[in-house]
């Protein structure tokens, strides 16, 4: 279904039909494209969307009265307007309360949504090692990682359009979701059920919170403002996958892991509260309706050519390696010894070194060489592994191996988007579908780095230095690059 810009008010009327399907998702691979993520024609992604979303139509209705679309009106408690004669005129896109108050929710609920999981190797660090732990070197609980929501969102994503037209409801539900899943994390006894409730409990919450975001963004926002309105959003994401880590660090030490989720609720609802009012929207309730999606069968052949199977094998090798120091960075420090403070902040200086990595590979993939810049992404992640983390002993050295990895593996998703519109063309069903198996595999492949990771540290279960290495993570640093080769 091709893409269409949306109209202003001014050009509705009540034969056309909007679309309000665009492309989302990846968990971190907006910030390098700014200028012109959510720029339709160029089929840039948004955080969370898949192929099933352009399906979600809006069928304004005109009311009976001629001043329908008045600008000299003010707006009702529901956010839409009221001219003198009945009807409702549209909130104006672009500017106006309606449209920077979705803003702001959706940039507060981001922080939570997809800030909150990026502090999920510090929970597994405290439960799996340390004098605290819990479940000491668990296979279940490297489970507990940040790409639980990408496969959530491949499988809700073809469900929730059906259920388009109850927004506010679908908002509820998800924050629902999220606050008993953390409580009933808070009173797991075994890592099965802390994996189930904190892990994809949480996660189906967020998706859910997700969806009623990715839907709506078009309607408030035309082509020119969408760049602007989604960066402010995107850094929601950011200000939590940064802040996350050291918080939860900070109340692991001081009310342990039980006490810390429950502190946590009381923050999280205040984040996600605004949304049940704020987060809707543009057009009627009454007028959303849903289609179904189209036959895939058509997508098949393109998706079983051997050019994205290559490339699918070569995208799910880099996950694999790439989210090693997401999972492990803060493990490590506490085997070399390393205080709490300092396996948060080292943890947070990766991510923050990943933003700028994505920030330049986004900026050079525009060039067209994206091949020769994922050999680039491979080449040098491959070597911080092997050359720094490998001679890594000290605290210093810890935080230079998370500056050299972050910057190094930050590109590779912005490295993929020209691939993807390579072989959809001007497809955009096809783009999205493609973008969609390219990050459910990615999920994949970060949920397996941990109980691969914990079984390889299990083959040499002493902490002793060495020329190379340190003791049990030699294994790992030398599968790590090996696999680029």
């Amino acid at each position: 279904m091709a893409d269409t810009a949306q109209p202003s008010s001014g050009e509705l009327d009540g034969n056309m039909m909007p679309s309000v399907g665009f492309d989302a998702r990846s968990s971190n691979s907006l910030e390098g494209c700014a200028s012109n993520a959510y720029n339709v024609g160029s089929k840039r992604s948004i955080k969370g969307a898949t192929a099933a979303t352009s399906q979600v139509k809006l069928k304004p209705k005109p009311p009976e009265s001629h001043a329908l679309f008045s600008d000299d009106v003010t707006l009702n408690s529901l956010g839409f307007e009221e001219p003198e004669g009945g009807g409702f005129t549209l909130p104006p896109a672009d500017k106006g309360f309606g449209a920077w108050s979705y803003v702001a929710a959706a940039f507060a609920m981001y922080i939570v949504v997809w800030g909150f999981p990026n502090a999920f190797p510090i929970f597994q660090t405290y439960l799996s090692s340390g004098e605290k732990a819990q479940y000491r070197d668990s296979m279940i609980l490297p489970i507990l990682a940040p790409g639980i929501q990408d496969i959530l969102e491949g499988i809700f994503f073809q469900i929730l359009p059906k259920l388009a037209r109850y927004r506010r409801l679908l908002v509820i539900i998800g924050i629902a979701i999220m606050i008993v899943a953390i409580f009933m994390a808070s009173c797991a006894t075994t890592a099965w059920q802390i994996v189930l409730t904190q892990g994809i409990l949480f996660g189906c919450g967020g998706i859910i919170l997700n969806f009623v975001h990715v839907s709506v963004f078009i309607e408030w926002f035309t082509e020119e403002k969408q760049s602007q309105a989604m960066s402010i959003i995107w850094a929601g994401y950011r200000v939590g996958e940064l802040a996350f880590p050291p918080v939860c660090q900070w109340l692991l030490d001081k009310h342990g892991y039980e006490e810390t989720l429950r502190v946590l609720i009381a923050p999280m609802l205040a984040l996600l509260l605004p949304s049940i009012m704020l987060l809707r929207g543009r057009y009627p309730v009454a007028q959303v309706t849903t289609e179904p999606p189209s036959p895939p069968g058509s997508k098949l052949a393109a998706l079983r050519s051997p050019n994205v199977l290559f490339h699918l094998l070569i995208s799910l090798m880099l996950d694999l390696v790439i989210n090693v120091p997401t999972m492990f960075v803060t493990r490590f420090g506490a085997d070399i010894g390393l205080g709490t403070p300092d396996i948060a902040l080292a943890l947070s200086v990766y991510t923050l070194c990943n933003l700028v990595g994505t920030t330049v590979f986004g900026w050079i993939s525009h060039s067209g060489n994206y091949e020769s810049l994922l050999a680039l992404c491979a080449v040098t992640t491959s070597l911080s592994h092997l050359l720094i983390w490998g001679f890594t002993t000290t605290k210093f050295g810890l935080f230079g191996y998370a500056i050299a990895a972050g910057i190094s593996s930050g590109g590779q998703d912005n490295c993929l988007y020209p691939f993807y519109s390579e072989i959809s063309g001007k497809d955009g069903d096809l783009y999205r579908t493609i973008h969609s198996l390219f990050s459910f595999v990615g999920g994949i492949a970060i949920l397996s780095v941990g109980p691969v990771g914990v079984a390889l540290l299990r083959l040499s279960p002493d902490i002793t230095e060495g020329a190379y290495a340190l003791g049990k993570y030699q294994v790992g640093q030398q599968c790590c690059p090996a696999s680029y080769f």
